[in-house]
């Protein structure tokens, strides 16, 4: 898993996970909302999308279901306050990070995934 494309509105996160996933070593391209993320899974097709559920023009929960049908090997996380269980079945992510995302939390879900489509 080398390339994550992050959804995300609130700048401070985006630079939060920019900044301790590039020193990670991925490769990250940062959207402000689900339809920019959404309009970039083709020309950068990530290896994992990470998305806040609540953000203008597309939810997370739209962006996590459009992922699974345009990028199928893409798996998805869903870093968000909003409660899973609101979310429809199609919405769910691969995995979840409460709010708020700390630098650990969110490396540590990363391997995990990270690991996950390792050993499949």
């Amino acid at each position: 898993m080398q390339r994550i494309l992050v959804a995300e509105d609130d700048p401070v996160l985006s630079m939060i996970y920019q900044i301790t996933l590039s020193e990670a070593g991925f490769d990250v391209m940062l959207c402000a909302d689900g339809q920019a993320a959404f309009e970039a899974l083709d020309s950068f097709a990530p290896d994992l999308v990470i998305t806040d559920h609540s953000m203008p023009r597309m939810s997370g929960g739209e962006l996590v279901s459009a992922v699974r049908r345009r990028c199928p090997q893409a798996a998805t996380l869903m870093a968000s306050g909003v409660n899973a269980r609101l979310l429809k079945a199609d919405q769910h992510a691969d995995a979840r990070l409460e709010k708020p995302v700390t630098p650990g939390s969110l490396l540590q879900t990363v391997r995990a995934l990270e690991a996950q489509r390792y050993t499949v």
